[in-house]
C-alpha cells in the first residue's frame, strides 16, 4: 500500500535521509499537481454574481466553486490506486481540499473563461492547430427532386501552435530538513508554485494586449452605447464563420482591477432600470455578458476593456504541467529542485475581440 505525502511536517517522521528527500520530492510534485487538478474536477475561479446574473471573476468577496470532498477522493484512488480507507489518502484529500479554500482564491484563472482548452499532455505532437476551413456551405433553396450539390474543394488556412517551456529552480537547505523547519521548505514550494502559475495566466493575457489597434472602437457618446456597437461589430465580422453566434452570443469582459467598478455600473443599464429612466441618452444594454474577468496582466492605463468572444478560435494548451526534477548541490548543501511545465495559447481569430475605448 503506498503512502500519499502530502503534508511537508510529516516528512519528519522518516529517519532514512534517502527516503525522506524521495518523499520531499513526491510532496513537492504533489502539490505543484493541485492546481490543474483542481481544474480537471470542475472547479471554477472566484466569481462575485451580481444582483442581475452576470459573474466577475477578480472582484471581492467572490465565492470559490470547489469541487467537492467525495469527488476529491474518488479522484485521488484513481489517481494513486490506493483503497478508500487508506489513511494516507485521507490525509492527502484533506491537503487537497484546504488547497483548494485556502490556495485556489489566489491564483489568477479568469483567463480560462476566454480560451478553449486543448490537452496535448499524452500527445506525441509538439503542436495543436487552429484550422480555417471553408467548404463554401451556403444551404440554397432548392426545388422538389433538385440535386444537392456536394462540396468538396476545401479551402483551409492552418495556425500551427507549438508548445513553449518555462522552467525555474529552488534549492532546499539540508539545515531546513536537519532542523525541521517545515514553514520555511512550505512557503518556498508555495511561491514556486504560485509564480508559475502567474506566469501562465500573464502569458494569455498578453495576447489581448499585444492585439493592434485594428481592434479598437472608439467611444461613442456613452459606455453602453459604445459596448452595444462593439458587440455588434464583433457579430457581423463573425457572422459567416460558422461560429454559431447569433444576437443571444455570450460575451466576456476582459479588464483591468480598477476598472471593475466602471465596467459592473454599466452592465446594469438593462431595459427597465433605474440608470435608464432617469438618464435619456443611456441606451439600455442589448449584449448578453456573461462574465467579467478582472486581472492585473490588463494594465490600468489601458484605456477601457476587451470584448470577447470566447472560445471558437481562441485556443489554449497544456503539453505538460508543472513538475520537478532534482539533484544534490554539494557545494551549499542543499538539494537543487528545477520545476518546468509546457504551455501555449493563441488568438486565432482577432475579430472575436475588441478592444472598447472609454473615451
Amino acid at each position: 500500500m503506498r503512502t500519499v505525502y502530502s503534508n511537508f511536517a510529516k516528512l519528519g517522521t522518516i529517519n532514512d535521509p534517502a527516503e525522506q528527500l524521495k518523499a520531499l520530492a513526491q510532496a513537492i510534485n504533489t502539490d505543484f499537481s493541485l492546481p490543474s487538478m483542481y481544474l480537471e474536477l470542475g472547479g471554477a475561479a472566484a466569481v462575485k454574481t451580481l444582483d442581475h446574473g452576470i459573474k466577475v471573476i477578480g472582484g471581492n468577496d467572490g465565492q470559490l466553486q470547489v469541487p467537492s470532498v467525495e469527488r476529491v477522493k474518488a479522484h485521488l484512488q484513481q489517481k494513486w490506486a490506493v483503497p478508500g480507507d487508506n489513511p494516507g489518502l485521507v490525509d492527502a484529500s484533506n491537503r487537497v481540499v484546504s488547497f483548494f479554500h485556502t490556495n485556489m482564491p489566489d491564483i489568477d484563472m479568469g483567463y480560462t473563461a476566454a480560451f478553449d482548452f486543448v490537452d496535448m499532455r499524452n500527445s506525441m505532437n509538439d503542436t495543436f492547430e487552429v484550422l480555417d476551413a471553408n467548404n463554401g456551405v451556403t444551404f440554397t433553396q432548392k426545388k422538389a427532386g433538385e440535386a444537392v450539390k456536394i462540396r468538396r474543394g476545401v479551402t483551409e488556412n492552418v495556425l500551427p501552435v507549438k508548445y513553449v517551456t518555462f522552467a525555474d529552480g529552488v534549492g532546499i537547505l539540508d539545515d531546513w530538513l536537519r532542523f525541521q523547519k517545515w514553514w520555511a521548505v512550505s512557503d518556498t514550494v508555495s511561491e514556486f508554485n504560485a509564480k508559475a502559475w502567474d506566469k501562465k495566466a500573464q502569458w494569455h493575457y498578453d495576447l489581448f494586449t499585444a492585439l493592434g489597434s485594428g481592434v479598437n472602437v472608439a467611444f461613442d457618446t456613452d459606455d453602453t452605447k459604445t459596448l452595444n456597437k462593439a458587440a455588434a461589430g464583433i457579430l457581423r465580422k463573425v457572422r459567416d464563420k460558422g461560429y454559431g453566434a447569433g444576437q443571444n452570443a455570450g460575451f466576456i469582459i476582459v479588464c483591468a482591477p480598477e476598472d471593475v467598478g466602471r465596467i459592473t455600473k454599466m452592465l446594469t443599464a438593462t431595459a427597465g432600470s433605474l440608470l435608464v429612466a432617469y438618464n435619456a441618452n443611456v441606451q439600455p444594454i442589448n449584449v448578453r455578458v456573461q462574465t467579467v474577468v478582472a486581472s492585473t496582466y490588463i494594465p490600468a492605463n489601458v484605456g477601457g476593456y476587451y470584448l470577447v468572444l470566447p472560445g471558437r478560435k481562441l485556443k489554449r494548451a497544456d503539453w505538460l504541467n508543472l513538475q520537478i526534477e532534482s539533484q544534490r548541490n554539494v557545494y551549499v548543501r542543499a538539494n537543487d529542485y528545477v520545476g518546468t511545465f509546457q504551455t501555449n495559447a493563441v488568438i486565432g481569430d482577432a475579430d472575436q475581440v475588441a478592444r472598447v475605448l472609454f473615451t
